[in-house]
């Protein structure tokens, strides 16, 4: 489990960040749209870029399925809550490969001025995902505020969905002001968003670890201690009331 939470981790990051690839499409201005336009139905190699989205969900799918209950003793109730919120960033991701925009509409005023129904559809799953990967860091932090109260990690974690949060809000007001500029903001929110989720497969097998831990009472795991323990009741034995007085009657 160990290199395979690893493996997950890395697929998740690399998956996720196929708009590196962005060269590809040939246009300079094309990593300053809305990273999604590069898997827009009239782009160069957007099957490519539509794979790699595919590909991250089914990932994204897979580790929230492992962490519903391997966060458990991580998490503590709130595993089965940030593996449902995993997994609706998953699903809306396959609703934005499979509704893909038709065209770059960000770089083409034709296309922005052509209405088309796919695109509402788009856009809903578009918001869908980052509503959903928001509520995935929030939801590990609340966990972390439950064990440890608000500080440490808990109010790192809150600062870091906050930043994830006010960068989603961003690419969505900017073009209206700065055209051509959702596309970087994009861009590090995407980066910050699939460290996250690699942060969480990496974190897979350690609540699986710690979970098993806390039902397992502490130098009662060995067979010598199980024996030690069983036998401490019966008579004759040398831990049995009658010949332990802590064991006895006052």
């Amino acid at each position: 489990m160990r290199y395979g939470r690893y493996a997950l981790a890395i697929l998740a990051f690399v998956t996720y960040n196929s708009w590196v690839l962005w060269p590809l499409n040939g246009d300079p201005q094309a990593a300053l749209g809305y990273l999604s336009e590069l898997a827009a139905g009239d782009q160069p190699y957007h099957w490519l870029f539509r794979g790699c989205d595919l590909l991250a969900a089914l990932v994204f799918a897979f580790i929230a399925l492992l962490g519903w209950r391997g966060w458990a003793g991580w998490l503590g109730r709130r595993a089965p809550q940030v593996a449902a919120a995993l997994l609706t960033v998953a699903v809306a991701t396959v609703l934005d490969v499979t509704f893909n925009l038709p065209c770059a509409e960000s770089r083409d005023a034709v296309c922005k001025a052509t209405p088309f129904a796919v695109r509402h559809v788009h856009e809903a799953s578009s918001v869908i995902v980052g509503l959903a990967l928001v509520a995935l860091i929030g939801l590990v932090a609340i966990a972390f505020a439950e064990q440890d109260g608000w500080r440490g990690r808990a109010c790192w974690v809150a600062a870091f969905g906050l930043l994830v949060a006010a960068l989603l809000l961003a690419s969505a007001i900017l073009p209206a002001f700065l055209p051509l500029t959702q596309g970087p903001v994009q861009a590090v929110q995407v980066l910050l968003c699939s460290g996250w989720i690699a942060y969480l497969a990496v974190h897979l097998s350690e609540g699986r670890s710690a979970a098993a831990i806390r039902g397992t009472p502490e130098n009662l795991g060995t067979p010598a201690n199980r024996n030690t323990a069983e036998n401490s009741g019966k008579p004759g034995s040398d831990h049995s009331s009658s010949d332990n007085p802590r064991m006895g009657r006052p």
